[in-house]
């Protein structure tokens, strides 16, 4: 798989203090995932000659686009879709985020959501889930899901309960 590096003129003159995306060419058929994982589902694919705005890249070098569909209410980087890594593509523009495991059901904030430590929201919350991140799911109840923070954007070894009514499912 190969990329034809194309950047704008606009990209270039970005202070390089701030990440700035960059646009690249596809010069082979190459499949788009869903998540960043070969294992993923197959979303689409790119054909020979058509370009795609690149914005993020994760730690293990995938690269991250936005679709330019409506992706229901994808947040975080669930509304990015991915091109494997490959060495020969510039990244040094990228962003890089946080990327989810391929196995793993996410609930996705739309707003600052609070984790409590139990199925109670008059308890002091754990943790607050900012709003446009993602958090494990590892436990559901009737209108409740467990959360692992661990398995996040933050990172944080929290375990805890949110109301399955302020988030969606990825």
């Amino acid at each position: 798989m190969r990329f034809h590096v194309i950047f704008s003129l606009l990209a270039i003159t970005i202070s390089s203090v701030s990440a700035s995306p960059a646009a690249f060419e596809s010069l082979d058929s190459l499949d788009v995932y869903s998540r960043p994982n070969s294992r993923s589902e197959i979303w689409s694919q790119l054909l020979p000659g058509e370009t795609v705005t690149l914005e993020v890249i994760t730690a293990s070098g995938w690269l991250g686009f936005e679709p330019g569909v409506a992706q229901a209410a994808n947040t975080c980087s669930f509304r990015y879709r991915w091109l494997p890594p490959d060495s020969s593509v510039a990244t040094d523009s990228l962003t890089v985020i946080w990327a989810p495991k391929l196995d793993v059901s996410y609930a996705m904030t739309q707003m600052d959501t609070p984790v409590y430590p139990d199925q109670d929201t008059t308890s002091t919350p754990l943790a607050i889930i900012p709003s446009n991140s993602a958090a494990a799911i590892i436990g559901i109840t009737a209108t409740w899901f467990k959360v692992d923070l661990y398995d996040s954007p933050l990172e944080e070894d929290v375990q805890g309960w949110i109301l399955s009514e302020a988030v969606s499912i990825n």
